[in-house]
């Protein structure tokens, strides 16, 4: 036999030399895998965790998506004219299902047309710079109306202001908010007539669709004070000012009791408003 010539394998016998030929494959293989991966490369799959065992849920996983575009709040751009403007006013309906005091009914006290927008003749307002709190306007709207409503009990009354357009009044419900929280005391000065003194606690918002605000005031006059709760809403291009007052005698919070709350007041108010913009169309 030639020293050349392996021997025969031997069988049991390990087969050493026999797995050299292994090593270019495997890195072959490695690379081809390499190639792969960086040519196609792919997210790793999350498994959800078995929560069987504890019990608990797990939260699903939100991605952050862009913000919304702000939605305008129904009715904000409605727009009333002298037609459907009146659609604002609570009816006596209104108030006997949602003020104590109402019961078992009111009789109209102002009725359309009557009462005109503003001051009466020669009359002002002390201090000057609370005007508005009185007024709702600085000047004369292109349309204006008062309705009251009222028994032995309560009086209230709502005023209606029109404006030419929504941004107009939004402007204009931005300055009646200023004035009022700035004017906690002002008198109405009238020429040879005693004249009324309100003072007012801190507005709170209203709540509700449309921005609103809601204050107890205390209303003076020839001796007598009348305790009560005025409100000022925005709605489209009009602002909308409420007062209810409580006309009986005695005990101030008892008589405040009989106009229920003021939040149910404003909520009242605001109501109306929701169906005078559906009626829009």
């Amino acid at each position: 036999m030639s020293g050349s010539t392996p021997p025969p394998d031997v069988a049991g016998e390990p087969q050493r030399g026999r797995t050299g030929w292994r090593w270019p494959l495997v890195v072959v293989l490695a690379l081809a895998c390499l190639t792969v991966l960086v040519l196609m490369p792919w997210t790793p799959v999350e498994t959800e965790p078995d929560l069987t065992e504890t019990g608990t849920t797990a939260e699903p996983t939100v991605e952050p998506s862009t913000p919304a575009s702000p939605v305008a709040q129904p009715g904000s751009d409605a727009v009333f004219d002298a037609t459907t403007a009146p659609a604002l006013f609570v009816t006596a309906a209104d108030l006997v299902a949602g003020v104590p005091a109402a019961e078992p009914g009111v009789d109209a006290q102002i009725t359309a047309g009557q009462l005109p927008w503003g001051l009466p003749a020669g009359s002002t307002i002390d201090p000057a710079e609370c005007t508005i709190a009185a007024t709702v306007v600085a000047t004369p709207p292109p349309w204006y109306d008062a309705l009251m409503w009222g028994n032995e009990a309560l009086a209230f009354e709502q005023e209606v202001v029109l404006l030419p357009d929504p941004a107009t009044a939004r402007e204009a419900f931005r300055s009646l908010v200023t004035t009022v929280d700035a004017c906690p005391e002002y008198s109405q000065v009238n020429l040879g007539v005693d004249g009324g003194t309100w003072v007012t606690e801190p507005a709170i918002e209203g709540q509700g669709v449309y921005p609103s605000i809601v204050q107890e005031v205390t209303q003076s006059a020839e001796g007598t004070e009348v305790p009560g709760y005025r409100g000022h809403l925005l709605v489209g291009n009009t602002v909308v000012t409420w007062t209810a007052e409580a006309l009986e005698a005695g005990d101030r919070e008892a008589a405040l009791a009989t106009l229920g709350d003021p939040t149910t007041l404003s909520a009242l108010v605001q109501d109306r408003a929701q169906s005078a913009v559906r009626s829009l169309g």
